[in-house]
This record gives structure tokens, sequence and C-alpha cells, in this order.
């Protein structure tokens, strides 16, 4: 496993205390180089003085050891390095999505927080209690901007600087979880160490770095301290250099109500014949690995591919790859519709395997237990008798808008369209019944569901052992979601909504996208937030019991959960998604 990346910044010298000290300085500076005296970029170096038994780790970037040994007969002040340290983030700037190691060596709660350069607070406290370590956090930021993200533990604290050049989905810190625990008795976070020494001790050093893919650790070098001096670590492995490969992607044939066939060819391995390939594909442009994806062979010339888990209605995109030790390549893209099958198929209504609004827009349907659902987000601009609903630029909860999700008319034909509370009742008060009996912003013959008619699909789809994960009744997601669109999460359950393997996921066939919302996040006021990462949906129920009576119940799901959310206080301003229930 690839070790943590870190920088040890080099200590400086100090004079201190009542009365005139002396101060012996050495400094250890390492590099790495191959078989073929090539460069190689030191992951980790860990350095024992086995004359005075201790041990210190250097991390990559600055793999530089400051060795201060104070002499003298008087007291002086002690220096005591950092225990808590985030790494700059990579990559730097970046685009949306970004993501930061924080080392920790102490117990105890550490907190993050981002501001803007405005001092804004753009992501609040987080707080979590990691083991000593290294952590990895994955940084999504909505808006373009330089932020400072900063770690705080027991009184102490580090920052970094962090550019955005582009918007992400939101603003939050995802952990992903521990990229390295510490392998030795102690961590000195600074590259300065106070640890007792004498020229002449017996001095080890041991270094580890990434050699075509696989970790390396070094020949033991055993050496007297003779002073500042640079040390080369040398490795017996000689580093490979590939170009990325080249790929095209196919045409899309054999299109089903489900699945169709695409495939690609590798026409330059890059020099790597161990290229792997396959074609990726999701509801958004430019589909990379993280999303869904095949394996389909390895090495040069043409392969075929398998789409599964697809749905009628939506528009795929399509890419084939290709990946050597350089990286991934990508071919063109292919996009391709799968036409709504007027009669359904085999997850449809029996009575209403379609449906069509007022605006025209067809729709698959799916029976669940005893209700019969629609499988994709309404996306109308009109009540049934052909009343237009505003297209709202700013957000209300009295009058009736509808939103283009992340406000872009592209994501219009997969995620369907966003309402607020009063668009969905059309200015109504709601019901908490089952059925709701309201239409609102349904078409004929469909209502608007109440939040106990939402209660009763999860508690069916709860109760079948085929839609539970883990074993656990309300790890219900998984079957719920869609097997396209969703941000893979970075916590590594397999029940999540963004889980790794998303062609298994939407057992139900409810087939839930991940739209985002219409949201105000107490920061900016309403913005546009959470396509690929979360979905929710109105329910017709309002909350009777809030003082302003300005909220409403609605459900949802998020990348990093496992469960189907119920919610209590959804603003009524809010832009959140509809699916209607058959009368």
């Amino acid at each position: 496993m690839k070790k943590t990346i870190l920088v040890l910044i080099a200590g400086i010298s100090i004079l201190c205390g009542l009365t005139s000290v002396q101060a012996q300085n050495v400094t250890l500076t390492f590099t790495g180089r191959d078989a073929a005296d090539q460069y190689v970029q030191l992951d980790m170096v860990i350095v024992t003085n086995v004359t005075r038994g201790w041990q210190e780790i250097l991390f990559w970037d600055d793999t530089v050891l400051v060795m201060e040994n104070e002499i003298g007969i008087h007291e002086v002040e002690t220096r005591h390095g950092t225990s808590l340290r985030l790494s700059q983030n990579n990559p730097n700037p970046f685009v949306g999505t970004t993501d930061v190691h924080l080392t920790v060596a102490d117990a105890g709660t550490v907190t993050l927080d981002i501001v803007d350069g405005n001092g804004r607070t753009v992501v609040g406290a987080n707080d979590y209690s990691p083991l000593q370590g290294t952590h990895q956090f994955r940084i999504t930021l909505a808006t373009a901007g330089t932020y400072v993200m900063t770690a705080r533990q027991n009184g102490q604290s580090s920052s970094i600087k962090m550019v955005c050049n582009g918007e992400g989905n939101g603003n939050r810190i995802d952990y992903g979880g521990t990229v390295e625990t510490l392998r030795a008795t102690s961590l000195q976070m600074e590259s300065t160490t106070n640890r007792p020494f004498q020229i002449g001790d017996q001095m080890e050093f041991v270094g580890y770095a990434i050699i075509n893919g696989e970790e390396f650790e070094s020949p033991i070098i055993t050496q007297t301290l003779e002073g500042s001096q640079t040390i080369i670590i040398p490795f017996n492995e000689t580093q490979l250099h590939y170009n990325l490969p080249v790929v095209i992607t196919d045409t899309v044939s054999d299109i089903t109500d489900f699945t169709a066939t695409c495939g690609g060819t590798v026409t330059d391995d890059g020099g790597d014949s161990t290229v792997t390939r396959g074609v990726c594909w999701s509801t958004s442009p430019n589909p990379i690995i993280d999303n869904i994806h095949t394996l389909d062979g390895h090495g040069m010339g043409s392969f075929t591919s398998g789409l599964t888990g697809l749905s009628s209605g939506l528009t795929i995109y399509v890419r084939a790859y290709a990946t050597n030790h350089e990286g991934t390549a990508y071919g063109n893209e292919v996009t391709f519709t799968i036409p709504i099958n007027p009669n359904g198929d085999s997850r449809s209504c029996p009575n209403a395997p379609t449906l069509t609004d007022v605006d025209g827009n067809i729709y698959n349907t799916v029976q669940i237990g005893e209700q019969c659902w629609m499988r994709e987000n309404l996306r109308t601009t009109r009540y049934a008798d052909g009343t237009p609903i505003e297209h709202g630029n700013d957000a209300s909860f009295e009058t009736a808008y509808w939103y283009y999700p992340m406000d872009d008319a592209a994501n219009k034909p997969n995620y369907g369209l966003l309402y607020n509370w009063p668009a969905v009742v059309r200015g109504g008060t709601g019901s908490a019944a089952n059925p709701s009996g309201v239409q609102g912003i349904c078409p004929d013959g469909w209502h608007v569901p109440s939040d106990a008619e939402w209660t009763q699909l999860t508690d069916y789809v709860s109760s079948q052992s085929e839609y539970v994960c883990g074993g656990n009744y309300i790890n219900i997601a998984k079957a719920m979601v869609s097997t396209m669109g969703w941000d893979l999460s970075s916590l590594g359950n397999p029940c999540l909504a963004g889980n790794d393997s998303p062609a298994t996921n939407n057992a139900t066939g409810f087939g839930a996208l991940p739209a985002g919302d219409y949201y105000d996040n107490n920061i900016d006021g309403f913005i546009f937030l959470g396509r690929g990462f979360n979905t929710f949906y109105w329910t017709a129920t309002a909350n009777e019991g809030t003082v302003d009576f300005a909220y409403a119940y609605y459900r949802g799901f998020h990348t990093n959960y496992d469960s189907f959310f119920d919610f209590d206080l959804g603003d009524m301003a809010e832009g959140n998604s509809v699916r209607c229930v058959h009368n």
C-alpha cells in the first residue's frame, strides 16, 4: 500500500535559556535512487539511532531531519514539535474536489473547518476522533476561490491554503478512511528532534518508495554519525517509464430495456503490456472509471463490453478506457437513449406501464408491493389542467416555482425538475392521509404521496430480504438507488448509495438518481448543490407543529448513507424532486 505523502518542514537552530547555552545541530538530508541511478521519490524514511535507542519517521516531501543537541548546565526551555499536520491538498489548484491527508500522533477529537478568502465559514466544524496515523479526507467546494482549511486538536492547529478553479457539488468534507497507521514507536511531525545524540553514534536508515506501482523497502544503511550530510537511499529495483495508452470507443448496439453492448480498441498500450481495458458509463457527460465500468481483459486490440442495469428513458454517456502504470486514458464519448417501451417491462405496474404528463413527457412506472410509483422524477412545467408553473430564479415558500437541477437545463432529461413545496401541492395545505388525495403537480390519475405513503413503501422494502443489505432492515438505499449517476463514496461500505458495486444497485426498480437540491446553506442563502451525491423527495405532508408552518416532510438518499432519510423540517422554499403514486 502506498505510504502517506506528508511534509516535514526543516527546523532551525534556536538559542534559549537564561544563560549562555551551546547548541550542536546536525542536518540529515535523504534522497532516493534506483538501480539505474535515477531519482526515486522517498515516501518514508525511518531514522534509528542504535546507540541511543530512538527512532524518527520522515514523510515525503521534505525528507530532512535536523537533530538539535543542547549542551549546558542550566535549565533550558523545551521545544515541542506539533502532533497534528494537514498535508497540502492534491491537486491544488483543483476543480470541485481535492484530497487532503491529516496525520495525528495524539488521541483526541480533531475539528476541521474551511473558510473562504473573506473569512466566511464555508464548511462548519466537523468533529472526528481518528486513531493515530494518517487519514484521508475529500474536500468538495461549490464556488471558485481561495480557501483555508484548518485542523484543530488539543490546543494545536494546522492550516493549508487551497485554490478552487471550478464548481463542485456543494461544500463538504468527507472522511475517506485511514491511509497509514503509525508503524514505529513515535512520530515527530516537525523535521526537528531534540532526542539525544553525539557524533560517533551508530545510525541506521531505511527508505520506502513506490516503484512501478509497488512499494519497496531499501536495504538498511548502517553508518557512524559524522555530522551534517546528504544520504542516498538506494533501491535494487529500476523504474520503468510508460506513456498513456490510446483507446477508441465503439458504437453502442444490441440495446434492450436494461442492457446494451459497446466496447473499444486499444491502439497503443503506452509500452506497458499489462494495460487493462473496458468501458465506463454514467447519466452525466465524461464518465470515468469511478463511475460504473467493466473490466474486459488486458493488452492491445479490440474488446466487447456489456452494459447492464440501464433504464429506459435515460440518456447514457459511454467512454472506453485503458489503464496502465502511467494512468488511465479515455476514448471518445458515445451517447444513446433507451426508448420507453409503451408496453412496459418486467418491473412496470400491470395496469399502468407508463404515464404521460401534460407537457408530453413519458415516464416508466414500477410496482413495489401494493403501490404503483413513477420510476423517474417528474419534469412537467405545468399542472394537469395546463396552468403554467413559473421558472424560479429565487426562493419562495408562497409562490410556486420549478428549477433545473444545478440550474442547468441539460440535467432535465435524466434528473427531472426540482420544485418548491407550494408548487408540489398547488398552493394547498397538503395531507397526512394514506392515500393523500392531493393531486397537486401530478398528472391526472396520480397523486403526491403523503409521508405515510412513503413509510408504506420503505416498510415493504425493508420487509423483503432480497432488498436489505448486510442483514439490517434499515439498509435499503442500495436497493432503491440507480445503478448510475452516484458519486463513489470514500467510506468503503458496500451498503451505501455510493457503493463501489453500483451494477448491483436498484433491486426494487425505483431507480433514485442524485438530482441534488436547491437549498439554504445558511451562508450564501439558497444555492444549487448535491447532484451526484444526494436526492430528496417532497411528501404531501406539512409539519403542522412548526411555529411558522413553513416546513414539510421529505425523504431522500445520500451517497455516504445506507438508509432512506426521513426529514420533518424541509423548508417549503427548497427545491426538491417529486415522484407521484397511482390513484
